[in-house]
């Protein structure tokens, strides 16, 4: 009897993990150096605000951030910057996508970026582009933070590395940052 239970219960557990990778966006992971040579625009800003909307067809929720932009490493200047992505909250009516991203009024951050359409941008890697700043009380000085991806299963991530998510990361200042993300070591 112990035998047939055996193969049930494995059955079951793989079933389980299927059933919760679903759950998950998955994206190809890419380090902050491909991001770097890939995207159109490297800035640093504050989030402004957050507002959802449907598509001019009714069909689709999306949600679009203004960037207020301090510094720009890569692209054209903009004094700021509207970000879109899918997803968001009209009225009553909840469009929920595993691992989009979460944006706080106030919140300072680092975005690599592509363009939308011709007046917008959408955060690269679907939301690997999004890092936080967090600068030191005492100096001020800026250090570059990579909040967990939630919901999001990073495809072809390597294991640990400085500058990467997957891997334990050593605290990096945002010059060093930007520099090896643009091949500036």
């Amino acid at each position: 009897m112990t035998r047939s239970i055996v193969p049930l219960v494995v059955f079951f557990l793989i079933g389980c993990c299927l059933v919760c990778a679903v759950h998950a966006t998955q994206v190809m992971y890419q380090t902050p150096q491909q991001m770097g040579a890939q995207s159109a625009l490297l800035v640093r800003g504050k989030v402004l605000s957050t507002e959802s909307y449907w598509n001019a067809s009714h069909t689709k929720i999306f949600t679009r951030t203004q960037i207020a932009v301090d510094e720009t490493y890569k692209g054209p200047d903009q004094p700021a910057i509207d970000i879109i992505q899918i997803g968001g909250t009209v009225d009553k009516v909840k469009v929920t996508v595993q691992g989009a991203l979460q944006w706080e009024p106030g919140e300072e951050v680092l975005l690599f970026a592509e363009p939308y359409d011709a007046a917008s941008y959408q955060v690269s890697g679907f939301s690997q582009g999004k890092f936080g700043i967090e600068r030191d009380p005492k100096t001020g000085v800026a250090f570059v933070n990579a909040p967990p991806l939630e919901g999001t299963a990073l495809v072809g991530a390597p294991g640990a590395d400085s500058m990467t998510r997957p891997g334990k990361s050593e605290k990096v200042t945002l010059e060093q940052f930007v520099n090896r993300a643009l091949g500036r070591r």
